[in-house]
Order: structure tokens, then sequence, then C-alpha cells
């Protein structure tokens, strides 16, 4: 029986060796959520609306801003949102720089932005939200006039919080302050910027499960919260770094793990070590039977592909500083 795990190490060695031609082409092929994503996002978690909206460790996680999660179960309930019905996908996305003492994530989050897109029905929606929540004037987004809903004015410690969601005609919805939807309608979204897109590309668009980190601007501002992970490692000039999980069809069958970086041709040359260290935690806490892993690598990024378990996951998600959740849909038995 193979150890895909265990074979990284050398496999990864071999990334030095390793070249794939540019081709030309007009732009990246990335998923939708990072199109439309703000500029400054300095991580995301994206996934399907039926688990992120009914998961117990991402309510918990959300519930660490009270106006945050106020806001998103009132405009859930207002727009007659089924979530264990619901297709389309959810993403949170940190965005920002923290200010003084805000030095970690949980205080991140009152920098946060929720996207809503790829709804089974977007028509409906819209409809929802216009006939719920009283419009309170537009926000310039990607070129277009995008009307602004109030969804919860809050007062806490003498500080106003004005929650609105801003929504096009297509279904796609964006919930966070006023300030930090300003931050979203500032400029280009993330898939302008060539490094995020070049790593995203190199993700199943189809993933159920994605997610993004900026590494330098994390670390510069959140160093503190990302101690225990092995971001903090990363070569100079890695600006971009992509994740996405695919469960499998079985409880006990490995998930399918994607990681993608891209930065400057030395940050990118000098990221093999950095590989090296997560496949060894990984294949420390558990081996198990499947496929080799693929590896990739152009000048400006790189890629790996492989089957983990669900402890190996676990890990290896904590090692990039990410919620460590379980990944359980609702109503079926868990998949990673």
């Amino acid at each position: 029986m193979r150890r895909p795990a265990a074979i990284l190490i050398p496999a990864a060695a071999a990334l030095t060796c390793l070249s794939f031609s540019v081709s030309c082409r007009p732009k990246y092929r990335v998923p939708g959520w990072v199109m439309a994503a703000p500029a400054d996002s300095l991580a995301a978690f994206s996934g399907e609306a039926g688990w992120m909206l009914t998961h117990k460790e991402v309510q918990a996680f959300i519930s660490r801003d009270p106006a945050v999660e106020r806001a998103l179960d009132l405009f859930l309930q207002k727009a007659h949102i089924n979530p264990r019905l619901e297709t389309g996908r959810v993403t949170f996305h940190v965005i920002g720089m923290p200010q003084k003492g805000e030095d970690t994530l949980q205080k991140g989050l009152e920098h946060l932005l929720i996207q809503l897109n790829q709804f089974k029905d977007p028509a409906a929606l819209v409809g929802a939200l216009a006939e719920s929540f009283p419009q309170e004037g537009s926000l310039r987004i990607q070129d277009r006039d995008w009307p602004l809903y109030v969804i919860l004015d809050v007062e806490a410690g003498g500080t106003k919080a004005h929650i609105r969601a801003a929504s096009d005609e297509k279904g796609q919805v964006w919930i966070g302050s006023l300030e930090a939807l300003a931050r979203l309608a500032a400029g280009k979204g993330l898939g302008a910027q060539p490094d995020a897109a070049a790593a995203a590309e190199w993700i199943s668009p189809r993933a159920p499960f994605q997610g993004y980190l900026q590494p330098e601007a994390l670390l510069s501002g959140l160093r503190k919260s990302l101690e225990g992970s092995i971001v903090k490692d990363l070569p100079q000039g890695v600006h971009a770094l992509f994740w996405s999980i695919t469960p499998a069809e079985e409880k006990d069958q490995p998930v399918r793990f994607e990681l993608a970086l891209a930065g400057t041709p030395e940050g990118i040359n000098q990221v093999s070590p950095w590989l090296q260290r997560l496949v060894a935690a990984a294949n420390a806490v558990q081996s198990a039977p499947g496929a080799a892993p693929e590896l990739m690598q152009e000048k400006r990024r790189v890629s790996l592909r492989c089957a983990l378990t669900a402890q190996q996951l676990k890990l290896v998600m904590e090692k990039l500083g990410q919620p460590g959740f379980t990944f359980t849909f609702p109503g079926g038995a868990a998949k990673a």
C-alpha cells in the first residue's frame, strides 16, 4: 500500500527541477467569489451555503462578533432563506489591517464582509431583500450602482455600527458595515491582482470549501494570531495562498486537498522546504493509502494536490492558521 503523504517529501524536493511553460492567456480562470472579492481581503473562508449557515462550529466563529451574527440571522430570516435547501456559496472576508491593539483574528471580525452568490434563485433573493429591508442610497461597485439596504444599526461602548446589504440584479449580496462596504467599492477586486488570480486558478472552482490568505499582509498586522502556524515561515515574496477541500463520498475516505501559492520568482523558488515541512507534519500524524500527489510549478506559482485523512486535514488547516472545522454536512455523515 502506498503512503502518499510520505512520498510528498521527496516529490516536493524535486520541485526546483520541475517547470512548466506559462501559456499566454488574456486572464486567469478563477472562482466567481474571488473575482468579486475586495482587493484588500486578508483572509477568506468560502463554502457551500447549506453547510456554512448551519454548521455549529462556523456559527460559534461568527458569534464572536454579536453584531455580525445578529445581522446575518436577521437577513436570512427576513429574506426567507432556508440554509438547508440553499445551493449558493457564502464567503467570509477579513478585510483591512486591524488597528493597534486589534492583533487577533477574533478582533479582526470587526472588519468582516459577508459575500453571498451563486444562489439557486437570484431573482427571488433580490426581491426578498427589497421587500424586507428599507433602501438607503446606493454604492458604486464594479462600475455599477448597487442599492444599499438597511439591515441593522447597533451601538456598543459608544461606537455605532451601521450594517448594510448591497446587491446587484444578479443576486450577488454583500453584508457588512458601511466602512467595510466602502472598502469593497474602493477599487478593483481580488481577481484583478495577478498573483491572487494565478494562485486561485490552480484550485478547483467547484470545490465545496475554499479559502485565501494574503501572507505578508497578515504577518505585518496579525503575527501573534499565527503562532503555531507555519505561514509565518513562508519565504518573502509569496503574496497569495489559496486552498480548497473536496470531501469524499464516504465518511472514512480521504479528502482531496489543494494548495496553491503565487508571488515573486525568488519567493516561489524557495517554497519547496516550506512544503516539505507541511507535508512532514501531516505524515507524522497518520499515513493513508491513495494516489500519489500532484505537484506543479511555474516561475511565479506552485501547487500541491493530495489526499488527506480527517486527522491530516485538521492538522494542515491548523498549520495554515485556518479554523479547524469538522467537515460534517447537515443531515449527513462527517465527510472529512
